[in-house]
């Protein structure tokens, strides 16, 4: 999306809210948002490593941002290389963005490096809560061309492990870390507390033509939920067929439950247990088998995080290093899949 000269990223719809400043920066289109239960609706207005993005031939710029439901976290980067880091809430926050000392980005020609971004251009990455954008100035502001940036994109749709939650940066998350790996842009679709496979939002990834692969790593909020194998079966089958079916060419990866508390025989507080882990993983590998779609795998989520001590002290969520863990292993899955469709590169 277009909007000001910048171009956002992993940002469907601006939102005008009432009695909030600028514009809310939501993941999902209106019309797709209302469909999905409340949860659902909530998670898809918080950024996960949404960005505004925009080439200024090193000017100093001036973006305007406030955040709801909570502080959000703004991450600089010039293409590649990290800069600054923001807290941003309530209260508007100018970020007076301007060329680093020393200047070295400007002065080296990096095109011919292993760079996936251009340091021309400038990446302000959003994660964590309600960003509304109000303002951005600066001369000669203009978005990326196609060569400035990744020709890849990623769409992941998961939990809270997908949105990064327990990451203490959103470069550190799995899906971060993944499409850091392979040279790729992200859409990330992950919804904390959420992700029900609803089949609205599965006709609505299928019918998206602006990703180029897509995991979809389902799901321990259904199995910590108390839903049923059964349901979660037909649920998940409607998702990944559905919009493995309608992008041939696109490779669409299912990761089976990641290692948890619950392969130990635990039971999160005040919930009890309608399924087994492996029953959940047997489900979702047995719906991929039957499917018989070339462009559909099945992976694991054993084989993506292979030690326990890489979750956090829930035995739920990857921390940092289950994270990056993650993110190496599903980009040597993935890598080998790219070659065999037709994947931009």
């Amino acid at each position: 999306m277009i909007y000001k000269q910048t171009e956002l990223l992993n940002v469907s719809e601006l939102v005008e809210v009432p009695s909030r400043p600028g514009v809310l920066l939501q993941r999902l289109p209106e019309s797709t948002k209302i469909q999905l239960h409340e949860q659902s609706q909530i998670q898809f207005k918080r950024a996960a490593c949404s960005e505004i993005r925009f080439v200024s031939d090193w000017n100093s710029v001036d973006i305007t941002l406030a955040c709801y439901g909570g502080t959000g976290t703004a991450l600089l980067y010039y293409g590649d290389f990290q800069a600054s880091r923001y807290t941003i809430s309530e209260e508007p926050s100018d970020l007076k963005l301007k060329l680093p000392f020393p200047d070295f980005l400007a002065a080296i020609d990096l095109s011919s490096t292993s760079s996936t971004f251009l340091p021309t251009v400038w990446r302000l990455v959003l994660h964590g809560a309600e960003f509304h954008l109000i303002d951005i100035v600066g001369d000669s502001i203009r978005p990326p061309l196609p060569h400035e940036i990744p020709k890849r994109k990623y769409l992941a749709y998961g939990t809270s492990i997908t949105y990064g939650e327990s990451a203490t940066s959103p470069d550190l998350s799995y899906v971060k870390q993944t499409a850091w790996r392979l040279g790729a842009d992200v859409i990330n679709l992950g919804a904390s507390g959420s992700a029900h496979c609803e089949p609205e939002l599965a006709d609505y990834i299928a019918a998206r033509t602006d990703w180029d692969f897509a995991t979809f790593c389902i799901s321990i909020n259904m199995f910590n939920q108390e839903v049923p194998v059964d349901i979660f079966q037909v649920r998940a089958n409607y998702m990944i067929h559905t919009v493995a079916s309608a992008n041939p060419n696109k490779p669409v990866v299912c990761i089976g439950l990641l290692p948890s508390f619950a392969d130990f025989g635990q039971v999160w507080p005040g919930r009890k247990l309608c399924a087994t882990t492996n029953q959940y993983r047997e489900a979702l590998r047995h719906i991929v088998e039957q499917a018989k779609l070339p462009n559909l795998y099945y992976v694991d989520g054993r084989h993506l995080l292979t030690r326990h001590g890489g979750l956090t002290s829930d035995m739920l969520h990857p921390g940092n290093l289950g994270m990056i863990e993650i993110g190496e292993n599903l980009a040597k899955v993935i890598l080998p899949l790219l070659n065999e469709v037709q994947v931009p590169h």
